[in-house]
């Protein structure tokens, strides 16, 4: 059986490792969470159906350590609308109010990506997952609903709230 759960694990790591970098928006946070998802997988492989995709099951997981992190660290998931201690001033205000930068500037400072991190990283827990699933990384809806406990409709609704607040936000 150990052979089989390190088989699942490396198939789903850089998977696992994508989704978390999306939801925490930093790479020492998605290791944390991709570390202690895979080890409560191990710890609880004997309850895993095989008749069941194993990405969502880890999904499952993965969801649970995140949203434990999240309620333990409250105030590290905010996002400052001021400069941090030794950053530029003003350079987030900048990019959350700046709707349409020309491309130059985009080319320049690579900022899309940040910008689109930050948007992400307002929205709503249940938001965030929905989008960063089904959008960012592409799983099936169903695997997504499934993960994240809900129905397909319910999905729905979180990707399309979570879609229009992303709008609203990048531009």
């Amino acid at each position: 059986m150990d052979v089989e759960l390190d088989r699942l694990i490396a198939l789903h790591a850089d998977k696992a490792y994508a989704v978390a970098l999306r939801l925490t928006g930093s790479p020492a946070d998605a290791g944390d969470v991709v570390q202690e998802a895979f080890l409560r997988a191990m710890k609880y492989f004997a309850t895993y159906d095989p008749g069941l995709p194993f990405e969502a099951w880890l999904s499952q997981i993965l969801r649970n350590v995140y949203l434990s992190s999240l309620r333990k660290e409250a105030a590290r998931r905010s996002v400052p609308l001021s400069a941090r201690d030794g950053e530029d001033a003003g350079s987030l205000e900048d990019a959350l109010a700046d709707a349409a930068p020309g491309p130059e500037r985009r080319a320049e400072q690579g900022e899309d990506a940040d910008r689109v991190q930050c948007a992400l990283a307002r929205l709503s827990p249940p938001l965030r997952l929905a989008v960063a699933m089904v959008d960012l990384e592409g799983s099936p809806r169903e695997d997504a609903a499934a993960a994240l406990g809900c129905s397909l409709s319910a999905l729905d609704v979180r990707l399309h709230r979570g879609r229009g607040r992303l709008k609203e936000l990048l531009s």
